[in-house]
């Protein structure tokens, strides 16, 4: 069988991290800056010689890029007697209900299943509730309630949903090259949730730590070592380095980077961060800290622009533009 081709896989787009420096502003005070950073229903039983007296219709305005969303709903905090059925996305009300809001059970695109990942959502108009993918993946939508029921609706009264893309999805305008090695493995498949810069060295060199998701939630299995895009965590490598390559790393040219330097190994213990939907944090890990930290070039200053590359079995590799601007205060 003809081995897969080595190619690179490449991660763009990565905001930039800015370090204010001027007169009087100490380094120490920059650390930790991050880049990005049910009512129950009465269910008594339905009365059929009580017809509906409400027709409500639940309305999904969707962002610029999405289409074909659909979702299914339910009745949330109703008190009174309720006589509602549920067609579409019309519900119907009987004239003794109370209270009631229309929650979102799910949504659709196409196929693919999104559930709702908020502990205990009230629904209340203005309130935001997320959804993530049923298969796992990063893709997440965030619903804003525009407008809920008045707690008696009248006849026309409608509910209207704000539904976008989450910012826990990847980067706009962000591109993966997926890639293969010798052995078929896929190449890494994270991104860049968390930046933290924790000061200079002696020689002026930025010292950096990176939490690093999946794109697709690692939910933590007793016994089991947590994998990303096939490859356990402890298989990964990682580096930190001078972007001499224009950001356009070749796969020799990674290969002879750490050839000279091995990098850091991910500890997959230690080093772990589990999925936690409410922090929109899918698991992956963090880059070492103390005597271990990432340190960037030298003379920060004159050496702005670095790589972080990450290394899978294979090998195969990611890398990531990270970009230090300087602004004066």
């Amino acid at each position: 069988m003809q081995p897969m081709l080595h190619k690179l896989s490449a991660v763009l787009g990565i905001p930039l991290l800015e370090l204010m420096v001027g007169c009087g502003v100490d380094p120490e005070a920059l650390k930790n800056k991050e880049l990005d950073e049910n009512g129950d229903a009465d269910k008594q039983a339905t009365d059929t010689n009580l017809a509906p007296e409400h027709t409500i219709k639940a309305v999904l305005k969707l962002d610029d890029g999405l289409s074909g969303v659909k979702g299914s709903y339910s009745l949330v905090n109703c008190t009174g007697h309720v006589d509602a059925t549920f067609a579409d996305n019309k519900i119907s009300l009987s004239d003794e209900a109370i209270g009631c809001r229309i929650a979102i059970a799910s949504l659709k695109i196409g196929d693919r299943g999104f559930h709702i990942s908020d502990q205990n959502p009230e629904w209340k108009t203005g309130d935001v509730l997320h959804f993530t993918a049923d298969d796992g993946s990063l893709e997440a939508l965030d619903v804003y309630v525009d407008h809920q029921l008045s707690s008696t609706p009248s006849l026309s009264e409608n509910v209207y949903f704000t539904v976008s893309r989450s910012d826990a999805a990847a980067t706009e305008g962000s591109k993966t090259l997926l890639a293969a090695g010798m052995d078929g493995s896929l190449a890494p498949n994270f991104r860049i949730r968390k930046t933290e810069f924790v000061g200079l060295s002696e020689t002026g060199a930025g010292r950096f730590v990176f939490h690093l998701d999946c794109l697709k939630a690692i939910k933590p299995v007793a016994g089991v070592s947590p994998e990303c895009n096939g490859m356990t965590l402890g298989s990964i490598r990682y580096l930190l380095v001078k972007d001499d390559f224009d950001s356009s790393l070749s796969f020799d040219e990674a290969n002879a980077l750490f050839s000279d330097h091995p990098g850091q190994l991910v500890d997959e213990k230690t080093d772990f961060e589990p999925f936690v939907a409410e922090r929109k944090q899918y698991g992956g890990f963090v880059t070492r800290t103390g005597d271990e930290v990432l340190q960037g070039p030298d003379h920060l200053h004159d050496n702005p622009n670095m790589l972080l590359i990450l290394q899978g079995p294979g090998p195969s590799y990611q890398f990531f533009n990270v970009d230090v601007v300087f602004t004066s205060n």
